[in-house]
């Protein structure tokens, strides 16, 4: 048994082209939330660039996705399903015709016997809670048990030894005889159709088992019947075995016509299962195959991730309080690069409203709210400073005509300077053309106007960005008083009549 498994990754290559995973390395099988903990459990196969199971997987190595966003985790809890001790329920499907049994030119055993001895290697691999049953199909007979569900390994393993099926002589002949339940049905495909049979009324004794298989070695021959009907017959029977969360894991091994061992992909693609095919020259590695089924469902890996929050980019689902998404697991392989996995329709509950974001949120508007005020408040204080420590004193435009009045500049890049009111319409901004030019970054272009009409004075906002303040409130348009302040940007302005 370990020389096999030494031999295990060698062989494997030999096998790759025919592996049915051929473009994806993480498989989900099951996926499922606790409310109460928030903890989001995944049930994964990661397998590396041979298709065997990647070991010692770390926290640091994983991303978590729901809808492509990465998941926002607490903790991450990573171990395999045999550290974990959970355990299996595996229904071993055994093909005993007559094209097994024959023992092929150049062989010292036949592919029936190599077939046991890789079922029995199997077999051993088992432990504790988990379940095993053996099963066997021939031509024109119904399925033969060889053992039932059960957990004594060693019994199970005697059992396969001492099966021998129906002698060759007494086979003879009945390829393609009708009769049974569903006579139509090739052999191959009845034997699986009566497995999901045998599966389904095991269920009630496999208790909490979650994990369940079927696996098949077989060369899926019928001579009788086109490999399109075997596919479409396969394709229904996918449906119920996929209800039952069971997932088909074969090996296909023909000594000749090699026609039929394709229809076996539709079973395990279809349950996100694997896929083996095994050539006529190779039929001594066969052990090793099923060896290597037993490491991956052995090392299947279990991973326990606390959400820190709910996510909120998932799909709604009308009448519920819950939302639908696809769960993605992201693994960096490291020179294999990232791979990724998917298992879609998963269910999560709304999230409820982030008073935590909505305080952060203002935190950060109220510290901005507080540095602008700092910010103007030095800006103010340097304007103070040009004006001098004294009395104000200031310097008004040259002009020695009449005027309607004047604007006294106290603070800003401007402070001390006074400008007659001459025009009907005053304009103040930073582009120069306005009647009053002020160099300030808080200044707009076309920032305010001052209009005159018959001695009365209004003041306008021009759709300024940081607007006009008249004694310090917000105005678009008002009619200014004597000893009104304007406030624009960082500049101060008195209005005076006289």
């Amino acid at each position: 048994m370990r020389r096999l498994r030494a031999l295990f990754p060698a062989l494997l290559v030999l096998l790759l082209p025919l592996t049915l995973f051929a473009e994806q390395r993480i498989v989900i099988d099951h996926v499922e939330f606790d409310e109460k903990t928030k903890q989001l459990t995944l049930h994964a196969d990661v397998l590396d660039v041979t298709y065997t199971p990647i070991e010692k997987l770390k926290d640091s190595q994983i991303e978590i996705l729901a809808n492509g966003a990465a998941l926002d985790l607490k903790t991450v809890e990573i171990e395999t399903a045999e550290a974990a001790k959970e355990p299996v329920a595996i229904l071993v499907l055994m093909n005993a015709s007559n094209s097994y049994r024959i023992q092929g030119e150049g062989e010292t055993r036949s592919p029936f016997v190599i077939q046991k001895t890789g079922v029995k290697d199997f077999i051993k691999a088992l432990r504790g809670n988990d379940k095993v049953a053996v099963v066997a199909y021939r031509q024109g007979s119904t399925l033969e048990q060889v053992y039932p569900f059960g957990s004594s390994f060693k019994q199970a393993v005697d059992s396969v030894e001492a099966y021998k099926g129906m002698k060759e002589e007494d086979d003879f002949g009945m390829e393609g005889k009708k009769g049974g339940d569903n006579e139509a049905d090739p052999p191959f495909v009845r034997a699986v159709r009566k497995s999901f049979d045998f599966y389904k009324k095991a269920v009630p004794s496999l208790g909490a088992t979650r994990r369940r298989y079927l696996i098949i070695m077989s060369d899926g021959k019928d001579t009788l019947t086109k490999k399109t009907k075997i596919v479409r017959k396969f394709e229904r029977v996918v449906g119920r075995f996929k209800e039952y969360g069971v997932r088909v894991m074969a090996i296909g091994f023909s000594a000749d016509d090699q026609g039929f061992l394709s229809t076996m992909q539709t079973l395990t693609e279809g349950t996100k299962g694997l896929y083996r095919r095994v050539k006529p020259t190779d039929l001594s590695t066969v052990p090793a195959v099923w060896d290597g089924f037993a490491a991956r469902i052995k090392k299947q890996y279990i991973i326990r991730a606390t959400l820190a929050e709910l996510p909120e980019n998932g799909e709604t689902i009308k009448g519920k309080e819950l939302m639908n998404y696809t769960i993605s697991l992201k693994v960096d392989a490291g020179k294999d690069g990232p791979i990724e996995g998917e298992y879609p329709d998963v269910r999560l509950p709304k999230p409820s409203f982030n008073w935590k974001a909505m305080l952060m949120w203002i935190g950060i508007a109220l510290g901005a709210i507080i540095g602008l005020a700092l910010f103007i408040g030095l800006i103010v204080m340097l304007g103070r400073r040009r004006g001098g420590g004294g009395q104000q004193e200031y310097v008004e435009q040259e002009y020695d005509g009449p005027d309607r009045g004047k604007l006294y500049v106290r603070m800003g890049p401007l402070a001390g300077d006074i400008f007659p009111l001459i025009d009907d319409v005053t304009t103040i901004g930073s582009m120069k053309g306005n009647t009053i030019v002020i160099q300030d970054g808080s200044v707009s272009r076309r920032h305010a106007a001052i209009k005159i009409d018959q001695m009365r004075y209004e003041v306008a906002d021009m759709n300024s960005t940081n607007g006009v303040l008249v004694n310090g409130a917000r105005i678009h348009k008002v009619f200014l008083k004597d000893g009104d302040k304007i406030t624009i940007g960082t500049t101060e302005i008195e209005f005076r009549l006289k």
